[in-house]
């Protein structure tokens, strides 16, 4: 029973280590946004120049990270120099710097409990980890394929009610035509985001079950 609860702790912890990693590995990778402000015709859309919404950028990121107070951000915006985010805007940015603030300790406290379980079946129940590791990866698999899936088939439905899950407000209903923020993170830019830690998420399990498969392998040679 023991060793079952351990098993249980070590999986959940390992995959969710690993997903919120992933999450942050997206969310904060200025490169993916300026590709994308490319690609949907941003600059164009918030009349925002290239450089300029770069470093509105990364101060939206900052800020998201902590390292910002607020998000009253100046910039030029045509000819005029403005401010950048409402006031809406800047009240559902307080909501999503307080997930991620969640999220960092979600993520540290997973990653310690990992490497806590991690360490207790090296030193008494080796024989098994390779059990562990094809079961942390396999499961979790088949469940981000079928959820990669059902989100390229509708992802708008998804999206809505992960949003009304996570928030108790509707302050993340914007206004294409006025917001710059959902000028600068249009659906699309959520879409392509979330395959993208999909996709990084997928991989890692990849390699998690190839490397369930050579400890089992091994185990075999040596019980042989």
């Amino acid at each position: 029973m023991k060793k079952i609860i351990l098993g249980f702790i070590f999986i959940i912890s390992l995959n969710i280590s690993l997903l919120f990693l992933d999450v942050q590995m997206a969310t904060f990778d200025i490169k993916f946004y300026e590709k994308k402000f490319e690609e949907y015709n941003v600059y164009k859309k918030t009349n925002i120049q290239k450089e300029d919404l770069k470093k509105v950028t990364i101060q939206m990121l900052d800020y998201m990270k902590g390292k910002r107070e607020n998000l009253i951000i100046e910039t030029n915006i045509g000819q005029e120099k403005e401010i950048v985010f409402g006031e809406r805007e800047r009240l559902h940015m307080v909501d999503v710097k307080n997930l991620f603030e969640i999220g960092f300790k979600i993520r540290d406290i997973s990653i310690i409990i990992f490497l806590i379980t991690f360490i207790i079946f090296i030193k008494y129940y080796k024989n098994i980890l390779y059990k562990l590791l094809l079961f942390s990866a396999t499961i979790p698999m088949i469940a981000m394929v079928i959820f990669g899936i059902l989100i390229s088939i509708d992802f708008s439905k998804y999206f809505t009610i992960f949003h009304e899950i996570l928030f108790t407000n509707d302050l993340w209903l914007l206004n294409p035509k006025t917001d710059i923020l959902i000028q600068m993170l249009p659906l699309n830019f959520f879409y392509s985001i979330s395959i993208r830690i999909l996709t990084y998420f997928i991989l890692q399990l990849i390699l998690i079950f190839i490397l369930g498969f050579g400890l089992k392998e091994k185990n075999k040679v040596i019980n042989d």
